[in-house]
């Protein structure tokens, strides 16, 4: 029996979804994810601040980038470890040259380009939230992130406790 085009069509897109559903289906954050993607992001934004309002150039900074760095250096690590992680988990090979890096690449874009629609404003916002990093715990850092409504660049829903599909986040984010 021979297939229309339309059939074939809807089969192929069909077995794909199904090939691809459990690939896409890994995609959601896990909770220490989702910790390690905001603190990801924060450092993206201390790092953007830093070169865009020259603050923490020096190591000598106080609440500047380098003390951040310093302060936190063994939970971006880990947070960093995470993330990794989650794209190879993710996306599979693919993670680390590629996903990863754009991620990384994409973060970083997004908050020059806020930097620039800020203007003033942005080295003017970045300036007390130095100091109310350095003067954070590690664990409140994600907490930090949400309330400062810092570009986070990564849409990913949420992992479900106990279910095979991901939920989606209810949450919206800049």
């Amino acid at each position: 029996m021979m297939m229309k085009p339309k059939t074939r069509t809807v089969l192929a897109a069909l077995c794909g979804a199904l090939i691809a559903g459990p690939a896409l289906a890994d995609a959601c954050l896990r909770p220490e994810e989702r910790s390690a993607i905001e603190i990801r992001a924060l450092r993206s934004y201390l790092m953007v601040a830093a070169l865009q309002c020259r603050t923490g150039q020096t190591f000598d900074a106080p609440g500047g980038y380098n003390a951040f760095l310093r302060r936190f250096g063994s939970d971006l690590s880990a947070a960093d470890r995470v993330a990794a992680s989650h794209f190879q988990r993710s996306y599979g090979g693919s993670s680390r040259g590629g996903r990863l890096d754009q991620y990384n690449t994409n973060l970083a874009n997004e908050h020059s380009q806020d930097a620039l629609r800020s203007g003033s404003f942005f080295c003017r916002d970045a300036e007390p939230l130095f100091r109310a990093v350095v003067q954070t715990s590690a664990t409140e850092l994600p907490k930090l992130v949400n309330e400062r409504n810092i570009i986070e660049g990564y849409d990913a829903p949420d992992c479900p406790a106990n279910a095979a599909a991901p939920a989606r986040r209810t949450t919206a984010r800049r």
